[in-house]
């Protein structure tokens, strides 16, 4: 969720203790993370990163947290480019200069993306030495992470109850991990019930259990909220899925239009390609 010199020596330089900055230094890196942002969004990573590091590189030889968020959305972007290990380079800079337990967590899901478990366990294992016994969803993802779902239960309940929407989403993917599905299903649309829902999954996941139910209108609807959000790692799947949809409902000449925006945007998928080559013909 990384392809430039910088990541390495650039990175320490920057953590080096010196001088502040101005006011408008600050202005240009928020404008530059912006940038990076909408570009992530628009799925052009390489721009992302190109943003992050100019952001970074403005920062000389002062580095604080303004820095270290721009580092992880960096982080991000190298990892949704392809370039894991470059994404688990960016942390490890980060980290050598200064802990962070959300530094932590993100070269952990990294380490785990890259079936390294044991050093995904244990930079999960610091990461909750560094959170506030009061971050309950923080401690109840970290122990989800760490497959220890009976704390991760009582810390996300806790939360949940006392109106955290977050704690919500994350009980949601604990339940569902856990193989209850259909209690895990009523969480994650008491979620996207909410306030400005963030995690574009959850619509994947409501969307798909709506499928399996035969409920293709619902299906819909879900699965376009969802694609409104724009790229944020479901949206491939999402957009599968409405093809799916149409599919089943046998409106092939939408499906088939869907499937040609889809391939523009995924031009790599061979078995979308097999696909769209059977809508064709229909």
């Amino acid at each position: 969720m990384k392809m430039q010199k910088w990541i390495a020596v650039g990175v320490c330089a920057i953590f080096l203790a010196g001088c502040g900055k101005s006011s408008e230094v600050e202005e240009k890196q928020l404008a530059l993370r912006s940038q990076g942002m909408q570009q992530a969004l628009d799925g052009d990573y390489e721009a992302a990163i190109a943003s992050y590091d100019e952001a970074l590189q403005l920062a000389g030889m002062r580095a604080g947290n303004l820095e270290l968020d721009i580092a992880a959305y960096k982080a991000s972007a190298q990892y949704h480019a392809g370039e894991l290990q470059k994404a688990i380079d960016t942390c490890s800079a980060v980290l050598d200069l200064k802990e962070s337990a959300e530094m932590y967590l993100t070269r952990g899901m990294l380490y785990r993306e890259a079936e390294n478990i044991q050093s995904a366990n244990a930079d999960f294992k610091e990461a909750s030495k560094l959170v506030s016994k009061k971050d309950l969803v923080m401690l109840g993802r970290l122990s989800y992470y760490m497959e220890d779902y009976a704390n991760a239960k009582t810390y996300l309940e806790s939360a949940s109850k006392a109106g955290d929407s977050e704690a919500v989403y994350w009980e949601a993917e604990l339940y569902w991990q856990m193989g209850n599905n259909d209690y895990a299903i009523t969480l994650y649309q008491s979620y996207l019930e909410g306030e400005a829902p963030t995690h574009q999954s959850a619509y994947a996941r409501v969307a798909s259990w709506q499928i399996e139910q035969g409920d293709y209108e619902a299906a819909l609807a879900t699965l376009e909220e969802g694609i409104s959000k724009g790229e944020d790692g479901s949206l491939k799947d999402l957009l599968g899925n409405e093809i799916a949809v149409y599919e089943q409902k046998g409106d092939f000449e939408t499906a088939k239009l869907k499937m040609e925006s889809y391939l523009e945007q995924y031009p790599d998928d061979e078995k979308a390609q097999r696909e769209y080559r059977f809508l064709r013909t229909r």
